[in-house]
């Protein structure tokens, strides 16, 4: 079975080590922004379908309305 938790934070870790390193305007702007969007939108995607028990006080606003 793989192990996507494992992949995750290695790509995760890599992309946010790249974005460190490059910079953020110039040439590569529009890479950057990319790379920053899709790691962004990938760490939104672990939040939301994680297992995790949220405190009622943290809760997010959609599952607090039923």
């Amino acid at each position: 079975m793989a192990d996507y938790r494992r992949m995750y934070y290695t790509l995760c870790a890599g992309v946010s080590v790249l974005l460190d390193d490059m910079p953020a305007d110039g040439v590569y702007q529009s890479v950057y922004q990319r790379l920053e969007l899709l790691l962004q939108e990938a760490e939104d995607i672990y939040i939301e379908t994680a297992d995790v028990v949220w405190l009622e006080e943290h809760r997010p606003e959609e599952e607090t309305k039923e």
